[in-house]
């Protein structure tokens, strides 16, 4: 690929980003509470929602521990 090249596919895709904005800026905010509901209820169907709580409270009992740890240390 040359410069010139590479500069035109980096224009193209910027026209195409500016495109995509200006669609996204136009849509309705009915039909993105939709797609966000579709999102939520996709996320929850393949159980990421699950994971992601047990992880927060693996990493929350860690926290806990860690500060447990250093508040009881003697100095």
């Amino acid at each position: 690929m040359t410069k010139k090249e590479a500069r035109e596919y980096v224009r193209r895709w910027r026209l195409v980003n500016k495109a995509l904005d200006e669609e996204l800026r136009r849509t309705p905010v009915t039909v993105k509470l939709q797609k966000l509901d579709a999102a939520y209820r996709m996320a929850v169907g393949l159980g990421f929602l699950q994971r992601m709580k047990a992880q927060k409270r693996k990493t929350e009992n860690e926290v806990r521990r860690r500060w447990l740890h250093l508040k009881t240390a003697k100095p």
